[in-house]
């Protein structure tokens, strides 16, 4: 006898691997809501410090380096993945938003008037741009770590309900400060 599979098992894998895309969504939007300006600030204090990019208005690099952050959390994945298709084999396994700010730096950065040149290899480029976002990222899993802990002791919060949604909110807000608007 002949068995036929309806594709149940190829719908329930696909299904798990979107659910973990949304999961990782919902945490890479919720890093950057919380951690938009460190990120920011460090960024273009290591890529001046490096003499990555050589400008008279540091201001302005930071401005334009804010403005590619936000750009790069409010793009369709469409557009997100078309913008760095050029880079994308640049390193094996690499962070998307450090190619992202690569390709940002060497695109878009190098046209403004405020730049006056930008040095350095693709790779070197984003492994400064990497470092940065990586050291943030260890920082903010930490302090995530922590409060999901300290949640997980309040045994009056029940996971799931809304008050638990709240108290972990305000804890959140507690420990990392207020989230920025994108």
């Amino acid at each position: 006898m002949r068995r036929f599979d309806s594709g149940r098992v190829q719908d329930r894998l696909i299904r798990r691997l979107e659910r973990k895309e949304r999961q990782q969504a919902f945490q890479r939007d919720r890093f950057f809501r919380f951690k938009l300006t460190e990120i920011q600030n460090k960024l273009t204090q290591a890529l001046l410090m490096n003499k990555i990019i050589e400008t008279d208005n540091s201001a302005a690099v930071s401005e334009l380096i804010l403005q590619g952050l936000k750009k790069a959390l409010k793009s369709s994945e469409f557009d997100f993945k078309y913008f760095i298709a050029p880079i994308r084999h640049l390193v094996p396994r690499p962070n998307p938003y450090s190619l992202y700010m690569t390709q940002y730096l060497m695109e878009v950065m190098i046209n403004d008037p405020n730049v006056i040149d930008i040095y350095g290899t693709d790779q070197e480029i984003y492994k400064i741009i990497n470092d940065v976002i990586t050291q943030i990222n260890l920082q903010f899993e930490r302090t995530e770590e922590e409060v999901m802990a300290q949640m997980a002791r309040n045994r009056s919060l029940i996971p799931g309900t809304r008050e638990y949604e709240i108290a972990l909110d305000q804890l959140f807000k507690q420990r990392l400060g207020e989230p920025q608007e994108i």
